[in-house]
C-alpha cells in the first residue's frame, strides 16, 4: 500500500508545481547575470534563497492535498493521514530544495560571498527555516479552511507582513516569529532562539494539520 500511494503521488504531481519553481529560479539567475555587481547579487542570492523559495514552497504546499484530482478516491483508500501529509510535503521540500542548493552553487560560481550569513550551517538554515515553516503554513491554512485558496492568500499574507515590516519584527516580542530573520538579520542575538520557536511553529501548524486530516468528509 505505501508503494502505490507513492507512486500515486508521483503520478498525479502537477507539472506546473515543477515549472513554478523552475520559472522562478531561472528568474534570479537571469536578474544575477545582468547586474553582475557583487553587493547586489548577494542581495538577489539571499532575497532568493530565503525569501522566495519559502513563499514559493508555501504557495505549492497549498495546493499539495486538495488539489488531487482524484481526492476521494484517495480519501477512500487506507492510508493514514500522515503518511498523505507526509508524502506530499516531502516532494514539495526537496524540490525547494534542490533549487536553493542549484542557487547557491551557481552564486557561489559567480563570485557572490554568503560570508555575512555566517559559516555553511548558518546559511543554509537561513532557507531551511523559513521553507519549512511556510510549507507548513501553506498546508495548514488549506486544510483548515478546506480550500487551496485559503491557504495560499494566509501565506501571502505573512510573507508580505513580515517583509514590509522585517525591521520591526526584528526588534518586538514578535521576533520569535520573524520568519526571515536568518536571511534578512543574521547577526541577530536571538537568531537560535528564533529558529527553534520557528521549527516548533513548523511542527505544532503540521499537527493540526494531520489531526484536521482525519475528517476528511470535510475535503470531498
Amino acid at each position: 500500500m505505501k508503494r502505490f500511494s507513492l507512486k500515486y503521488t508521483l503520478l498525479t504531481y502537477r507539472l506546473d508545481q515543477l515549472w513554478f519553481p523552475l520559472a522562478f529560479w531561472a528568474f534570479f539567475v537571469i536578474l544575477t547575470l545582468l547586474l553582475s555587481n557583487e553587493e547586489q547579487d548577494f542581495n538577489i542570492a539571499r532575497a532568493y534563497i530565503g525569501v522566495a523559495v519559502p513563499l514559493i514552497g508555501g504557495f505549492m504546499a497549498a495546493y499539495a492535498i486538495l488539489d488531487d484530482p482524484a481526492i476521494e478516491l484517495r480519501f477512500a483508500t487506507p492510508i493514514r493521514a500522515a503518511q498523505i501529509l507526509f508524502e506530499r510535503t516531502i516532494l514539495i521540500f526537496i524540490i525547494q530544495t534542490v533549487s536553493a542548493l542549484a542557487f547557491i552553487v551557481f552564486a557561489l560560481l559567480s563570485g557572490v560571498d554568503f560570508a555575512p550569513l555566517g559559516n555553511a550551517l548558518n546559511l543554509h538554515l537561513a532557507w531551511i527555516v523559513p521553507t519549512l515553516t511556510m510549507i507548513a503554513l501553506g498546508t495548514f491554512g488549506a486544510i483548515l479552511g478546506a480550500q487551496t485558496m485559503i491557504g495560499s492568500f494566509l501565506v501571502g499574507l505573512v510573507w508580505i507582513i513580515e517583509v514590509i515590516i522585517r525591521d520591526g519584527m526584528a526588534v518586538n516580542n514578535w521576533k520569535y516569529a520573524y520568519i526571515f530573520m536568518g536571511i534578512l538579520a543574521p547577526e541577530h542575538p536571538d537568531l537560535i532562539g528564533n529558529q527553534v520557536a520557528l521549527f516548533a511553529l513548523s511542527a505544532t501548524f503540521l499537527f493540526f494539520t494531520w489531526l484536521l486530516l482525519h475528517k476528511q468528509e470535510r475535503y470531498i
